[in-house]
């Protein structure tokens, strides 16, 4: 999962985009964030001793737009049919939140220790995230399977 080649799979002999499938392009959109995440909390480790340095974060993707927006596109074959909503994306936020502990003498707002505990919790979304892929990923090869043979 990361690189393009891995968005295609074989199934049954021939490729698959599964990039077109909803739950792989949120899974896609969340590894995306985490991975932006991870970049900011590094960043933030690094200034920790740098004078008035305050830590970063990274605005999460509101996921219940994407959900609302992924249905397949709906075909209006009654005037009382309401048409489906459109999907949004962009870039994710970086901002400054309120410090929430009191700054180092320097104006340092970093405190380390908050920061690894938030690298190791990316590290563990981003683990659960991989197994959400490859179990879906094997149950599409499971059921094509099935289906052809």
């Amino acid at each position: 999962m990361g690189n393009a080649s891995d968005s295609w799979t074989i199934l049954g002999g021939s490729f698959m985009d599964l990039e077109n499938l909803t739950l792989f392009n949120m899974i896609n959109k969340e590894r995306s964030y985490l991975t932006e995440r991870q970049k900011v909390l590094a960043t933030n480790v690094a200034n920790a001793n740098t004078p008035g340095y305050l830590p970063k974060e990274v605005e999460r993707p509101n996921f219940s737009d994407e959900l609302k927006a992924a249905a397949l596109p709906l075909t209006l074959t009654n005037p009382m049919h309401m048409s489906g909503l459109s999907s949004r994306y962009g870039s994710y936020k970086v901002y400054t939140p309120k410090p929430q502990n009191p700054l180092s003498i320097d104006g340092n707002g970093v405190v380390l220790e908050d920061q690894l505990n938030q690298v190791n919790k990316v590290k563990g979304d981003y683990n659960r995230l991989v197994t959400i892929y490859s179990s879906f990923k094997t149950m599409l090869e499971t059921a094509n399977t099935k289906i052809n043979a």
